[in-house]
């Protein structure tokens, strides 16, 4: 996979018109440009994020985000979207499956404040903004979505798959609202994925991110219980649970 080199701390070109910024608590945070020249974010990592994202966008220089898009309602994705909507003065676009009452549902296990949500997409696919298509693919939580710029072939999937060094695993059970919907969201999403993408957890990757979707789609999930999975694979959780715990 090929490095992502900063042009500013935490700030990684990716593609013409997309960024990666590490460093930030919980999932990733991309900054799209869409055709149209608007700017977006890609989710928003854990509460008390806002003002490592802020940074980010200080040096690249900008000023104005015409939305926030939330790929999923778990606070490791939008637990700063609150905030930053205040300090960036815009809107939060996340599935309706994950919002009641106005607001994104909020996580019983790990409590944050719920932002409002300006708009929450249907149930089939749509343009929220132009240049970007929404594809609602629930299981991990009922509003999970999927968003894809045409332009660049690049899919920022939430955590429908994640990556981890040279392949794409499934999330743990525990961590899906509805595990059997979750795999036929992936399935879904190998039958359609492109060459480059932007998954909430690892890397993103740059040519052949299609593939590596295919691949995981086609490997049955693993039997037996999900804790064995932990207590077999402890470096790739204790990579996670740092992540959650503090920047990179």
């Amino acid at each position: 996979m090929p490095s992502f080199p900063e042009v500013a701390p935490g700030v990684h070109p990716i593609l013409d018109g997309a960024w990666w910024f590490s460093g930030i608590r919980g999932a990733n945070v991309y900054l799209l440009r869409l055709p149209s020249g608007a700017h977006v974010l890609i989710d928003t990592g854990m509460p008390g994020s806002d003002r490592a994202i802020i940074e980010r966008l200080t040096a690249l220089g900008i000023t104005h985000v015409d939305a926030i898009l939330l790929t999923h309602r778990h606070p490791d994705h939008a637990g700063s979207a609150a905030r930053l909507r205040e300090a960036l003065g815009t809107r939060v676009i996340v599935g309706a499956g994950d919002v009641r009452d106005g607001f994104v549902r909020g996580e019983r296990r790990m409590p944050f404040a719920p932002s409002p949500a300006d708009l929450a997409l249907p149930l089939e696919e749509c343009e929220p903004l132009p240049g970007i298509l929404a594809i609602p693919l629930p299981g991990h939580t009922a509003g999970s979505t999927v968003y894809v710029v045409p332009s660049l072939d690049l899919w920022c999937i939430g955590d429908i798959a994640l990556h981890s060094g040279d392949r794409m695993s499934r999330p743990l059970p525990p961590m899906n609202e509805d595990t059997p919907a979750q795999e036929r969201a992936l399935q879904t999403l190998a039958a359609r994925c492109g060459t480059n993408g932007a998954p909430g957890h690892g890397d993103p990757v740059i040519g052949g991110f299609g593939d590596l979707v295919r691949v995981l789609a086609g490997r049955p999930p693993a039997r037996g219980p999900w804790w064995l999975r932990v207590l077999l694979n402890p470096r790739a959780m204790a990579r996670f649970t740092r992540r959650q715990a503090s920047k990179r």
